[in-house]
């Protein structure tokens, strides 16, 4: 399956440890390539951390989240749509450029 920058997929995300894992959802940040391969962000429901943009669902163009949440902006991950339980919904085109503009922004 393909998935597009700007969706919002249900992976099991793996823990640091790759041992466990938890159902979580990610934003992607760029298209599956084609080894099924994306650059995604986590989303948390979690407000105390650094490096959050809240996301809701004011900020998609289709399909809903459940709770107000936060794309974790600071770190990003590469995984393969084999893992990807269903997409849950996508991102305005707005959103992924305001997150793009604070990623650039403390990355660099």
């Amino acid at each position: 399956m393909s998935y597009k920058k700007g969706d919002i997929v249900l992976i099991k995300f793996p823990f640091t440890n790759l041992q466990k894992a938890k159902k979580r959802p990610v934003l992607l940040a760029k298209d599956t390539n084609e080894l099924g391969d994306f650059v995604c962000f986590q989303i948390t429901s979690q407000s105390t951390q650094n490096f959050l943009s809240q996301i809701d669902n004011q900020d998609l163009k289709e399909g809903e989240l459940k709770l107000v949440s936060y794309v974790k902006y600071d770190k990003c991950f590469t995984l393969n749509a084999d893992i990807v339980d269903k997409k849950l919904a996508s991102v305005k085109d707005e959103y992924t450029q305001h997150l793009k503009s604070l990623f650039c922004q403390d990355i660099f």
